[in-house]
């Protein structure tokens, strides 16, 4: 039996309920953070695999240590945006978890966040990323990253590529193998299904035409990520000190916004249920790249607004219809956007990005449930999640009975932490 454990909040095949997801933070700050582990682990889980998660961050003690080394045969590491100041204590800690660990580490899909077009560097971050980078190829064959920034600041580091990285992409973007669902333009009616995504720290003109489109489309519903938001949303909880900088016009800061009243706002904390949510819509746009990114593996079209280099280099590796948030005017429309867009081109080279992503894979010694021509030959993980009861759509305490509401606020007001950090 293949023993593996992979970083991630919470494991991927169970039921957790809204209270023990935003109080232990085990979507790591943002539901798109559960998208690549889920599609990871359904490429991992073969009929004798024992497959367990953790947060390498939190792990402090040589017993955690000894039982990782004692349980395990590989320790796989998704991440996304990590390379970045803001996380360069949890990448310090992850570097010493890596350092002390006796088992292969694998990385899939690290990268970079930096402004587009910004030049500058930061040399604690670079010191982190070199040690972590050579901590991790002590024990792998090399590393997966997510795009072409990414490799183009290893390079400046001093790594070498395919030799100690390779890019991968987002293995999100793997859920469904060397298929992707196919993606036509849609046909736009007012009663077009539409799903929004966005973030606050963006120019008031994205947040203008996201605007706008909800009240062309009165069949909108709008997606918060982060779970700052979420937890404001979902039970009154305040933002912590710093979070908001701004408050940009009509983006809904409370539950009391006439989004989160009218049962307009909702957010997610599992895959399938979000996943489900976006097979019924007819479109997906805004500023999350997993946001969108969910909706390509549901079948819905989607549209990125890009805001930074993160989101730029896999946009551009997947194929994924977008514009730079510098491009976008007041007078950009639901349909503009759409005119923009190219859905075929999502499978251009998509199963060679898929099969490259096995190569990687099977680099590092990683079994798969995919054959060498990328034919899928188990459904394990399907099989394994098929009968959980999963936790709908999580709507705003606003929109409740005064009885829920009080139930809700009594559970998390005093008790709210925002996760381990």
């Amino acid at each position: 039996m293949k023993r593996i454990l992979m970083r991630a909040g919470m494991p991927s095949w169970d039921n957790f309920n809204p209270y023990e997801v935003l109080t232990e933070n085990l979507i790591g700050n943002n539901i798109g953070n559960m998208l690549f582990p889920y599609s990871i682990a359904r490429t991992l889980t073969l009929p004798k695999t024992k497959l367990d998660t953790i947060v390498p961050e939190r792990v402090k003690t040589k017993e955690e240590i000894d039982l990782i080394n004692k349980n395990y045969d590989v320790f796989v590491l998704p991440f996304a945006n990590a390379f970045r100041v803001s996380f360069i204590k949890q990448l310090e800690t992850t570097t010493e978890v890596i350092k002390k660990v006796n088992i292969p580490c694998v990385v899939t899909g690290v990268g970079m966040q930096k402004n587009i077009g910004q030049k500058t560097s930061n040399e604690k971050l670079d010191k982190a990323v070199k040690n972590f980078m050579i901590a991790v190829l002590n024990k792998s064959a090399l590393v997966g990253v997510r795009g072409e920034a990414t490799a183009d600041y290893l390079k400046g580091l001093g790594f070498i590529p395919e030799k100690e990285f390779t890019v991968i992409g987002c293995p999100s973007m793997y859920m469904h193998g060397k298929n992707l669902p196919k993606i036509e333009s849609p046909i736009l009616t007012p009663d077009s299904k539409v799903s929004l995504n966005s973030k606050i720290a963006l120019p008031q003109v994205f947040h203008n035409v996201l605007y706008r489109i909800s009240k062309e489309y009165r069949n909108y519903h709008y997606v918060p990520q982060v779970i700052e938001e979420i937890a404001r949303m979902y039970a009154g909880v305040p933002y912590p000190k710093n979070f908001v900088k701004g408050t940009p016009k009509y983006f809904p800061m409370k539950a009391s916004n006439a989004i989160y009243k009218n049962k307009k706002g909702l957010s997610f904390v599992n895959v399938p249920s979000w996943l489900s949510y976006l097979k019924e819509k007819d479109v997906s746009v805004g500023s999350r790249i997993h946001g969108n990114i969910a909706g390509i593996l549901a079948g819905t079209p989607a549209f990125v607004i890009v805001s930074d280099m993160r989101i730029l280099e896999l946009v551009e590796y997947h194929n994924i219809p977008h514009m730079l948030i510098n491009d976008l005017k007041e007078t950009d429309t639901l349909e503009t956007l759409m005119e923009r867009a190219d859905f075929s081109r999502l499978q251009e080279g998509h199963e060679e990005r898929f099969m490259h992503y096995l190569d990687f894979l099977k680099a590092n010694r990683i079994d798969t449930i995919y054959d060498e021509n990328g034919t899928e030959t188990s459904c394990t993980f399907d099989e394994k999640i098929k009968d959980v009861q999963w936790e709908g759509p999580l709507y705003a305490y606003t929109s409740l009975s005064m009885g829920e509401q009080v139930k809700r606020i009594e559970q998390f007001m005093g008790r709210y932490r925002y996760g381990k950090r």
